[in-house]
């Protein structure tokens, strides 16, 4: 906005200009008034002068002109033709004319000439005339004297009373004014900090004392906004720290995906179509990454039976999630496997399926070759009794095969359950990373805001509920992200601990807290829970992968076997000294284990749901691991409908394994 153009007129000179005119208007005035009564009186002088002269002359006379005595009244006329101001003056006999007279011609000039007579009478008679010139000249210069007296007086006074006057106001006005500019142009430049002192108790110290106070009011309020600006740098500094830190678990997210050995798939719930797949499911399926997420070629269908994609989708729209279903894939070259897949709804810009894919085919195989091969070996048995020595050599390779198929079971198994623990974790991780995407986009579109009312003028309302709003998401994305990144960390120790068999130090507490977080999401669909009381200062030189394995594999066996019809239920973990070895136990307060079936509990492909997640070799791994790897030994207490108690009694310091030694 321009200010409009300024006059050229100062205070300095429109004050100048009033005085000069409040001063010289009333004296000019005044000097008009008295010249106009000085000419006033000139002309009453004047005719004054003629009828004095005039009576003086013809009182004199009188007596002369009778007597007719013209020496006398010559005497007379010469004494009255003295006076400045007469001309001429002539005494006139009636019967003889003039009879005296007397003129002074230097006085006859430039100035007016006034001319008067008078009878001149002798006891009634007239005898004669008086005739009287007189000029105005002398009172002209009188008048001019005068004039010139009055007018000094004037200047004198209009000067002294200019100069009283101009000094009055440039003491009072014109320096307090300049001053007052000075101090308003300091504040405009920014200088707040110097106080503005009144220099006097009047109108100008009043708008200084204003301005002391504007001064006050600009100071807090750049302060305050000094403050705000910073508060509001910092909120920023830690919006750009929140955000490194979604991106930084974005990319952990996004690298647990890719980098997974289990078979891993995004797709978009709408119609199915994979939005992202990891290496592993694409070497799976035999079919490049590329080819399966390529939105031009549709939907590659996989199943062998299209209609068990249908069911599949049904029961997931049903239940929410999906865990542990067979089916049948088709890979690209036509070859069939048997799968396990477990899905789960993750709720982000649309709503999409993670999808888990563990590869059975060997499981089912090995379970076929190991049913029919028992059937045979009774049958062999029965065949063989008779000639026993022969059969021995079979025998030993058919338990070698046995031991093959068990291993890779054994493996399986493994894979099965990481792939049930990562479709877990991953279902955790979708809320508190969906909830940190939100926030973030109602950061940036609060950013956006607040950009759009910056440019229109910033408030100071709108700055508090920016700043408000800011640390309120702030504040929930920091809480989201702690939790996905312990979610992150636990599952990362657990997955490195079980897919290795590395000796360390470790504290068992930390151990069983990892396991408990991780088996959290399996648990947290049904109504039992995990409770654990594990002291801090027990310390194990043993293999916290293999021990992890046996708590999950004891928590899964609780989960799927000793709660069957109950509403509820606890499963507590335990622990405690004893000497130099460690009593761990695992408890629930479940249907318990019949007395038939307590002792084949830790046989090979024992189960009571086989066919239904239950491959009966869970329990058999853990035992293998507590007696063999851990150096430990496991004992089992069960009474039908009070629970199950299974009792570890490991030692502090595991043996001592060769290189290159398995687990189970």
């Amino acid at each position: 906005m321009s200010s409009p153009p300024l006059s050229g007129l100062t205070v300095r000179r429109a004050i100048v200009a009033a005085v000069l005119l409040g001063v010289m208007l009333p004296a000019m005035l005044v000097a008009a008034y008295q010249t106009h009564a000085l000419y006033r009186r000139l002309g009453e002088s004047v005719e004054g002068v003629q009828t004095r002269e005039a009576s003086v002359v013809a009182l004199g006379v009188r007596e002369s002109l009778w007597a007719l005595d013209s020496a006398s009244a010559h005497s007379l006329v010469e004494a009255v033709a003295d006076n400045p101001a007469v001309v001429s003056i002539e005494v006139q006999d009636m019967q003889r004319g003039r009879f005296a007279f007397a003129e002074r011609k230097a006085r006859r000039g430039n100035a007016a000439i006034h001319t008067s007579e008078r009878i001149i009478t002798h006891r009634g008679d007239e005898i004669g005339r008086v005739r009287l010139e007189i000029t105005e000249e002398p009172f002209v210069q009188q008048l001019r004297s005068q004039m010139m007296a009055i007018g000094s007086t004037l200047l004198i006074q209009i000067i002294g009373s200019v100069l009283l006057i101009l000094l009055v106001l440039r003491r009072r006005i014109l320096l307090p004014l300049q001053h007052l500019v000075h101090e308003a142009g300091r504040l405009a430049h920014g200088d707040l900090n110097d106080p503005i002192m009144p220099l006097r108790h009047d109108e100008i110290g009043e708008v200084q004392s204003q301005l002391e106070v504007t001064r006050r009011a600009l100071k807090g309020m750049v302060a305050s906004l000094e403050q705000k600006n910073l508060a509001l740098e910092l909120d920023l500094y830690e919006r750009a720290k929140v955000e490194g830190a979604l991106r930084d678990s974005e990319q952990k997210f996004s690298s647990l995906f890719h980098e997974s050995p289990i078979p891993l798939a995004l797709m978009r719930q709408a119609d199915g179509v994979y939005l992202d797949v990891n290496r592993a499911l694409a070497y799976e399926l035999g079919a490049s990454a590329e080819e399966m997420i390529d939105q031009d070629s549709g939907r590659m269908e996989f199943y062998a039976d299209p209609a068990e994609r249908q069911k599949l989708f049904d029961l997931l729209a049903r239940d929410g999630h999906v865990d542990d279903y067979d089916v049948r894939l088709q890979k690209i070259d036509g070859s069939i496997i048997d799968c396990q897949v477990h899905l789960r709804i993750l709720h982000m810009d649309e709503p999409c399926i993670l999808s888990a894919i563990i590869d059975i085919s060997a499981l089912r195989s090995a379970q076929r070759k190991v049913e029919e091969l028992n059937l045979s070996l009774e049958q062999r048995v029965v065949e063989r009794t008779r000639a026993l020595a022969d059969a021995n050599h079979e025998l030993e390779s058919a338990l070698e095969r046995l031991q093959r198929t068990h291993l890779e079971l054994v493996q399986s198994e493994k894979l099965a359950a990481l792939g049930s623990l990562v479709a877990g974790i991953a279902h955790e991780l979708n809320t508190p990373i969906g909830n940190s995407l939100m926030v973030a986009s109602t950061l940036r579109d609060l950013g956006k805001d607040f950009r759009q009312r910056m440019a229109e003028g910033l408030k100071r309302s709108t700055l508090e509920n920016f700043v408000g709003e800011t640390e309120s998401a702030a504040d929930i994305l920091v809480r989201n992200l702690i939790v996905a990144g312990e979610l992150i960390t636990s599952f990362k120790q657990v997955a490195v601990d079980q897919t290795s068999s590395q000796r360390r130090n470790f504290m068992l507490r930390e151990v069983v807290r990892e396991i408990v977080v991780t088996m959290q999401p399996m648990f947290r669909k049904t109504p039992f829970v995990i409770e654990e009381d594990i002291p801090e200062h027990i310390w194990l030189d043993s293999y916290p992968g293999p021990f992890g394995q046996v708590v999950t594999n004891l928590l899964g066996n609780t989960l799927l076997h000793a709660f069957d019809g109950r509403k509820r239920g606890i499963v507590r973990l335990t622990a405690e000294l004893d000497n130099d070895f460690v009593i761990f136990r695992c408890t629930d307060d479940g249907v318990g284990i019949s007395a038939a079936n307590l002792h084949k509990i830790f046989d090979p492909f024992f189960t009571t749901k086989l066919g239904r997640q239950g491959t009966g070799l869970g329990l058999n791994i853990v035992h293998n691991i507590v007696t063999g790897v851990l150096g430990g030994e496991i004992n089992v207490d069960s009474e039908p409908d009070y629970g199950t108690s299974f009792t570890l009694r490991m030692p502090l310091n595991a043996p001592r394994r060769g290189n290159g030694a398995e687990v189970g």
